[in-house]
């Protein structure tokens, strides 16, 4: 037989862990799933256009998704960030028209939500 505060203790944890699971629902989830430099790799100098394809598998929301290009050594040479709207489930490409420098040798793309 359960006491009341049994009960009550159970319906507490229940009720959190009910936000915790609708707070998570309602929050993006994004994911970068691809990158593409307008004219291939090759024409990674001077002023090109990169784009960053996330795929957001949770709710609505802000998703911060950045992007950064390093030389041999890992020297962060461009960090440029920006701001995109997702709805759930949606799928997005993002443009970074950027100045590449041309001793960049690696190219980094995260999403997180905002």
């Amino acid at each position: 037989m359960s006491s009341r505060r049994d009960v009550i203790g159970g319906l507490g944890l229940a009720f959190v862990t009910g936000l915790a699971g609708c707070s998570a629902l309602n929050s993006p989830d994004p994911t970068v799933v691809d990158t593409e430099v307008d004219g291939g790799i090759d024409s990674l100098f001077g002023d090109t256009d990169i784009y960053v394809v996330v795929q957001n598998d949770g709710g609505a929301g802000d998703v911060d998704v950045t992007l950064e290009l390093l030389d041999s050594e890992g020297t962060v040479l461009l960090d440029e960030t920006q701001t995109v709207e997702f709805d759930a489930d949606e799928r997005k490409r993002v443009t970074f028209s950027v100045d590449v420098p041309e001793d960049a040798e690696e190219m980094n793309a995260t999403a997180t939500a905002a």
